[in-house]
């Protein structure tokens, strides 16, 4: 019985964060709600990012304080079915990030699918650019890995913690390091 009321206080809780999130963006403005969402636990957020345009599949677990920029709802982000994102992950949702089936994103993994130099003399020779993310189903991305605009993860793929991943990595790939680099082949059966 004791386990019947901890589901139905959790559900008020969600209910309660997700009017909490919703009113702060009527009042102050999104970019105040969305700094509201470092309050969240993490049965809270898939109810609020789900409630503001990001497509959550089923069986999801992502935790709290994470962090979004670059956005005016979570319409970019787009997340399939058994997927985890852990603490502090960073957001840019200038564009997309795709996230298919099965996969595991550790944390204070950083997604940046922009590139804007400002008003520094160098925008000259990088222009601004911005570019979808997309993670294939079944990849395993380390803490602390920064992922750059326009990389695939290709299916069942591997990133080692610390990473910095400026290129595609092909399917049943293992790489690492500062740029990401491939470390092997993976040999592993794959029913889908």
């Amino acid at each position: 019985m004791g386990f019947g009321i901890a589901k139905f206080l959790r559900r008020i809780q969600v209910l309660w964060n997700v009017n909490e999130f919703s009113i702060r963006k009527k009042v102050l403005g999104f970019d105040n709600a969305n700094t509201f969402l470092h309050r969240l636990d993490k049965n809270s957020m898939s109810s609020v990012l789900r409630e503001n345009g990001a497509i959550i599949g089923l069986n999801c677990s992502i935790e709290g304080s994470l962090i979004f920029h670059n956005c005016k709802d979570y319409s970019n982000l787009i997340v399939g079915n058994n997927c985890h994102i852990g603490k502090s992950c960073f957001f840019d949702l200038r564009s997309k990030v795709r996230i298919e089936d099965n996969v595991v994103i550790s944390m204070q993994t950083t997604f940046i699918t922009h590139l804007d130099l400002n008003n520094s003399e160098l925008r000259k020779i990088y222009h601004a650019s911005t570019a979808d993310i997309h993670i294939c189903k079944n990849c395993y991305i380390g803490t602390g890995v920064i992922i750059l605009q326009g990389v695939q993860l290709g299916k069942s793929s591997i990133i080692a913690a610390g990473s910095v991943v400026t290129n595609n990595v092909d399917p049943y790939t293992m790489v690492g390091g500062v740029p990401a680099k491939v470390i092997k082949k993976l040999q592993i059966f794959d029913g889908g």
